[in-house]
């Protein structure tokens, strides 16, 4: 066991201005997987936190010396033991009821529900897919909360160039991000305390959408849509191509009537391709099975190609009011901090299995006094109940967010910042039995490593031990930083922070791509054209056409030749190498011989010897070397051929390559040639 600090706060004391001296705790750390975390800045709070934040005021008069507390200390002190008893409890349970036992009763999820269904009506975005006209909002989902928090604690401050920023832009609030209050008429919450949200991602290349502002009819088909593109892309991204989509296919009929050149060109630059092939296929099976209507329960929406659990779920919750949860990566965050789960977003317990039913104590909240649903219109639809936790994890409750923030309508809720301030009192405590009890807790691993001792499903193994020690590292890094804010205000700041904890990081794979960017004209044609192929039907951009290339190199077959030991050090960084560039052309020839006659095939071409073209997925990043080649030859440029191996090749201008719809990829490649 190494002995390590529990927190610095030794050398901050003098610096932190508390009413008594900081105590420390030195705690024998297990040696279990760690976890780090970089300080964000405390800016992250809102103003009224900010002002909250101030540090403690001496009193000059000297009558106030007086040992007898005052009724604030009182209060404080018994919500600091409420908070150090709830810590332990959190790091000895050992079973996963203990989270909805204790911090998601009936009347518990109750009150979060008609926080969240009020909070959602009056400041929910507005979104074409939810039947509003047009998109009134076009930035970052999580940056803006981020940026949103930071206004206030800027206010004051000079910015770059000397500059004072003068406050005008302190009306700006969350509103901003969601595009305005929504019109719905509503009843205020009862108990309200505040008036006052695989990868193979790209970036979406420049698209020709048109800026309308008509609304298009809400329907569980446009939902649909909107659910599959927002699968692993941004909203702002999705919002104009789910314009053009519905203007293009406004009916599944015509969705599955369309080629599928007709929906890769209007998919071409959100990536995933394999979505919109899937959401083909499932238009085709809805019109032959269910008459173009889409399903209205979950075990029917899931017959179709495309369609999952969650997928189902947001389907059948919002367009059709079915009373079942909806968990995404924002649910799963949000449910870790109100119900102190330590463990990450993507544990498959999480997002596949308890998480759901974490989730579901939410979305079938009922009131004890009310006779039916009817009866409370406080509790909104489950679409509603489920929109408003996605949007929540995308805002107040996003990664960078505070949890302390007064706007953000589960504030009273979240464990989280409980168990941060807790740790923060363990601390600063005179007792010096609570912080041994702490210690040998924490110290021996609430739920150990005995496979034969019951323990928590929901939390990672020894979760709550390293979440302890991420808090308190939080803790000690934000006071060396911020050594004038409240400890009270820190503390609580870091809990959220840590909680949920980190995924476990995994190294892309590498590949090394040689690139034929070979082109030509037809005689009364000034129009260029280009080599393309067509990439297999299954697989990384399945049926997407591309640039002729071939791979000379990939980590995974390097990682096989190291062995296991070399090849967990391969995942912290992997070394791209650079191929040799006879190598390389030597297998673009070979390939290029089986698309043109070989003549043609092995003449010449240019390599571009600046640095080479980067393109990274979600699990792969590839690494393009290009060769360039025009053709003066008299050849037919004009049709298509089929291959050996079943692909397609053929030669495209750039307006053909717009009609089939090309990657982010090809583009990155087609400029770099074009300003040569």
């Amino acid at each position: 066991m190494r002995i390590v600090s529990f927190v610095h706060f030794a050398a901050l004391t003098a610096r932190h201005p508390i009413s008594h001296s900081h105590k420390f705790l030195t705690i024998r750390r297990p040696l279990q997987r760690q976890f780090s975390y970089n300080s964000l800045p405390l800016q992250m709070a809102s103003s009224s936190v900010k002002a909250e934040a101030e540090p403690r005021k001496r009193s000059s008069n000297s009558n106030n010396t007086s040992n007898s507390p005052s009724r604030a200390d009182k209060k404080q002190k018994s919500g600091a033991s409420s908070d150090i008893e709830l810590l332990q409890s959190w790091i000895k349970h050992d079973n996963h009821t203990y989270h909805v036992e204790t911090f998601l009763t009936a009347s518990q999820a109750y009150q979060i529900r008609t926080r969240l269904v009020s909070w959602y009506r009056a400041n929910r975005r507005q979104l074409p897919w939810r039947g509003d006209p047009g998109p009134s909002y076009d930035g970052s989902t999580v940056g803006y909360a981020a940026s949103a928090s930071s206004t206030a604690s800027s206010k004051g401050k000079k910015k770059k160039g000397g500059k004072k920023d003068d406050g005008s832009n302190d009306g700006k609030d969350i509103r901003s991000f969601f595009g305005g209050a929504s019109k719905v008429k509503r009843q205020k919450t009862t108990n309200e305390s505040e008036e006052e949200k695989k990868e193979e991602s790209e970036t979406p290349s420049s698209m020709e959408v048109k800026e309308e502002s008509n609304t298009v009819e809400f329907s569980a088909y446009g939902v649909w849509v909107s659910e599959i593109m927002l699968q692993q892309t941004r909203v702002e991204a999705v919002i104009k191509y789910w314009i053009k989509w519905m203007d293009s296919f406004p009916t599944v009929h015509s969705l599955a009537n369309a080629t599928p050149e007709e929906v890769n060109a209007h998919w071409a630059g959100l990536g995933f391709y394999r979505r919109a092939r899937l959401l083909h296929a499932g238009a085709k099976r809805v019109v032959d099975e269910y008459g173009g209507i889409v399903p209205n329960t979950v075990d029917e929406l899931m017959k179709v190609e495309g369609i999952g659990r969650y997928t189902a779920s947001a389907i059948a919750s919002i367009a059709y009011g079915v009373e079942v949860p909806v968990v995404d990566g924002n649910v799963c965050r949000v449910l870790s901090r109100l119900t102190g789960i330590a463990n990450h977003i993507k544990a498959p317990v999480m997002k596949d299995d308890l998480g759901w039913e974490l989730a579901e104590k939410i979305v079938k909240a009922r009131s004890s006094s009310a006779s039916t649903k009817a009866d409370d219109d406080n509790l909104g639809t489950p679409g509603e109940v489920n929109q408003a936790l996605m949007e929540l994890g995308a805002t107040y409750c996003s990664p960078a967010g505070s949890g302390i923030d007064a706007n953000d309508p589960l504030v009273e809720f979240y464990v989280s910042t409980r168990l941060g301030r807790a740790i923060g009192h363990v601390a600063n405590s005179k007792d010096g039995a609570t912080r041994d009890h702490i210690e040998d807790l924490v110290a021996k691993g609430a739920f150990g490593t005995d496979k034969n001792k019951s323990r928590c499903r929901l939390c990672e193994l020894n979760g709550a031990s390293n979440a302890f020690y991420s808090i308190s590292d939080r803790i000690a890094a934000d006071l060396s930083t911020s050594p004038n804010v409240k400890l009270e205000t820190v503390s609580a700041i870091a809990g959220h922070a840590c909680l949920p904890i980190p995924p476990p990081k995994k190294a892309k794979r590498e590949e090394v791509l040689a690139v034929a960017v070979i082109s030509s004209r037809v005689a009364d044609d000034d129009q260029l054209r280009w080599l393309m192929v067509k990439r297999p039907s299954e697989g990384l951009l399945a049926g997407q056409w591309e640039f002729p290339n071939v791979e000379v190199w990939t980590s995974a077959k390097a990682d096989v030749k190291k062995g296991k030991k070399d090849k967990a050090k391969s995942k912290a960084a992997i070394e791209v190498p650079i191929i040799d560039p006879t190598k390389r052309s030597k297998a673009l020839d070979s390939f290029i011989s089986g698309i043109l006659d070989e003549p043609i095939a092995k003449k010449k071409r240019k390599q571009i010897k600046d640095a080479p073209i980067t393109h990274i997925f979600s699990h792969v990043c590839h690494t393009m070397w290009i060769e360039f080649n025009h053709l003066d030859e008299d050849i037919a440029l004009n049709k298509r051929w089929k291959l050996e191996n079943g692909r397609e090749a053929g030669w495209m201008s750039e307006d053909d390559m717009k009609d089939v719809g090309i990657t982010s990829g090809v583009h990155k490649i087609l400029a770099k040639v074009k300003i040569m």
